[in-house]
This record gives structure tokens, sequence and C-alpha cells, in this order.
């Protein structure tokens, strides 16, 4: 974990990814129940889906639209799963382009409109390298 901690805070988008996952799964390695920590997940999350891990973006739009969503976080799922339809392809795309689906029924027409603008201006903070 440690090593892991280190590469995501030296900017490696892939450990930034890791680790959010990590921090959002409830267990352990023997299946065994913890508590996750949903505010370090989205914060490692944040970091790689704003440097271009469509992956991430997805995940983190997932967890906006998770319960508790408050009307802002539907938005910014909404703006997410918008960003991460236009950076993925394949299964990730369709994934994208159904939990968006699902959060727009919640969401009335401006803040559908907000979050589409959102997405368009969007752009990677540190675009990824192949």
């Amino acid at each position: 974990m440690r090593r892991l901690l280190s590469a995501a805070e030296s900017g490696n988008v892939e450990a930034q990814f890791n680790l959010g996952v990590l921090y959002d799964n409830p267990l352990d390695d023997n299946g065994h129940a913890i508590k996750g920590n949903r505010a370090e997940a989205m914060r490692w999350l944040l970091l790689a889906a704003e440097h271009g891990l469509a992956r991430a973006q997805c995940k983190l739009a997932e967890l906006y639209a998770q319960p508790p969503a408050r009307r802002r976080d539907q938005s910014e799922a909404c703006t997410w799963f918008l960003v991460a339809a236009r950076t993925s392809s394949g299964i990730h795309r369709r994934k994208a382009q159904i939990g968006y689906q699902q959060v727009v029924s919640r969401m009335t027409p401006p803040q559908i409109e907000k979050a589409k603008r959102r997405a368009l201006a969007w752009k990677p903070t540190r675009p990824l390298t192949d």
C-alpha cells in the first residue's frame, strides 16, 4: 500500500485510480467487511479523472451518483459520465452512457444543460500519454 500511495502522490495516474478503487472497496483481501473511505476514494479518482483517465471518470461519476447523492452530486455525476463517454470506447463508453441515462432521469432540463456545458468545456489537467 505504501508503494501505491507513493506512486499516486508522485502523479502516477494508474496508481491514483487504483488507490481510489481501494478506498471505495468495502472488503479487505480476505473478503471481510471494512469501512471504506468515500472521501479519499473520490479525491484520488478525481485526480486521475482530471488527468484524462476514462476509467477514473466513469468510476467517479458512479460514486457521485450513489446515495446519499445530493442535487449537486447528480450534476457532477452527469458531467463526468458525459466526459467518460467522450474519452472512452467500447464497453467503457457504453457503461458511461448507461450511467448518464440513469442520472439524467433524476435531473431537470436546466441541470442537464449545465452539466452538458461543463462536459463540453472539460479539458484534462495533464493529458495522458501513450
